[in-house]
């Protein structure tokens, strides 16, 4: 199936009422996401509880699990696309806005894969804390943000890059990776440690904390502190860990000794 062009006509008004507001959604969120993001996760933890599956520990410990491997898989993605093609997300002054359309690496197999990872991370998080509003709530919410900045996003790419663009998205789908392409798409590119470390290192912190935050939370509601001592500490002993290497980082990126 083609994507949709935001640019092309879209048949009734109310198809294009439709289409102007979801342009004016993403505009919003493409400059308030990063707090907002937050904010929304945040606010759910606060009013909701986990629940166990079943009112059992092993299957809890299983959709931890699940949590674990999607918020990582999530990560590892966004790592990747990093490390060997970075594409600016910050706009101008919070704005859509990009210099060149980059088309190489990850973004030759598909045309968000920072989006995409950034929605298995809030998908893990979601199944380690296992509550219904957070599913329905997070899930609906997350999933209309990156709809509408993505719209956004492609009406300005149109109207900035034209034909180069439409053809770009003829080749390349909007979400899911043709993971066929990786290798050739990858051919002669180096990865970057380092752009890695300058770009990422708060997104990784991030998750790191929340979900050993959210493991602690639910082993203590579930179980208790009294033999599982050994399991609190460990993830207590993570998040130290990570708040050291996230303090490392920011300070050899605000001194300038680690630069891309």
């Amino acid at each position: 199936m083609k994507d949709l062009d935001p640019q092309a006509p879209v048949g009734p008004s109310s198809g294009r009422t439709t289409a102007s507001f979801v342009l004016r959604c993403g505009n919003f969120f493409f400059r308030y996401r990063d707090a907002l993001s937050p904010a929304v996760v945040l606010t759910l933890l606060i009013l909701t509880r986990p629940l166990r599956p079943f009112g059992s520990d092993a299957a809890d410990r299983v959709l931890d699990g699940v949590g674990l491997f999607l918020g990582c898989a999530g990560e590892a993605l966004r790592i990747a696309v990093i490390g060997y093609a970075y594409i600016v997300r910050g706009g101008r002054a919070r704005r859509v806005y990009a210099e060149d359309l980059v088309t190489a690496g990850f973004f030759a197999v598909s045309r968000n894969p920072l989006y995409l990872g950034n929605l298995l991370v809030y998908a893990g998080l979601a199944v380690i804390w296992n509550n219904p509003w957070m599913y329905v709530v997070a899930g609906s919410f997350f999933l209309f943000l990156y709809h509408s900045i993505v719209a956004a996003e492609e009406d300005f790419l149109h109207a900035k890059f034209g034909a180069t663009y439409e053809q770009y998205c003829r080749d390349v789908a909007r979400w899911i990776p043709n993971l066929g392409r990786l290798s050739a798409a990858l051919e002669g590119m180096s990865f970057s440690w380092r752009r890695v470390v300058i770009r990422e290192y708060g997104t990784i912190a991030a998750w790191g904390l929340t979900a050993s935050m959210l493991l602690i939370v639910e082993t203590l509601r579930f179980r208790s502190y009294a033999g599982h001592e050994r399991e609190i500490c460990g993830l207590v002993g993570l998040m130290v860990l990570v708040i050291f290497l996230w303090a490392v980082a920011r300070r050899l990126k605000l001194s300038r000794r680690l630069t891309a």
